[in-house]
């Protein structure tokens, strides 16, 4: 194999892409047959990064988990508050504060795409193998230790 045609095909990162957006493609799908249908790709980063706080963080706090500015975040809460998926509630440690939180109706919308993310992660298990699927999922918490973000 010459050196040009080895440099052919999508490098890594597309390849993380297109296999994100196969599996985004899965759940927005799936949560929009269970009537969940004004959510959207973006909406996916403040509920998975309030996933595992359930007391709420602050809007910069979920922007840093993020990476992302405070603007944008700003901008999805306000979409996921008015469609009744989160809530701004007072911060406790600072009266002036808010705190954003998913809702009881985010949660259910919340659980059903973590099931077919699994799903989904199930699916590519017996496609490939689950130890591949592992050794994935370790190489990239490796990397993300890394700080090549």
């Amino acid at each position: 194999m010459n050196k040009e045609s080895a440099d052919r095909g999508p490098l890594l990162g597309a390849l993380l892409r297109l296999a994100h957006q196969s599996l985004v493609r899965r759940v927005l799908d799936a949560l929009s047959e269970a009537g969940y249908d004004d959510i959207q790709a973006s909406h996916f980063v403040p509920m998975q990064a309030l996933w595992d706080y359930p007391q709420g963080l602050r809007v910069t706090e979920l922007a840093a988990k993020a990476k992302i500015t405070k603007q944008s975040m700003g901008e999805l809460v306000d979409q996921l508050v008015r469609r009744g998926y989160l809530a701004r509630v007072s911060d406790p440690d600072d009266g002036r504060a808010w705190r954003v939180r998913i809702t009881p109706f985010g949660l259910k919308a919340s659980r059903l795409a973590r099931r077919i993310v699994r799903d989904v992660e199930t699916d590519w298990s017996r496609r490939i193998g689950a130890k591949r699927i592992e050794d994935l999922r370790a190489s990239l918490r490796l990397l993300l230790e890394s700080g090549s973000e």
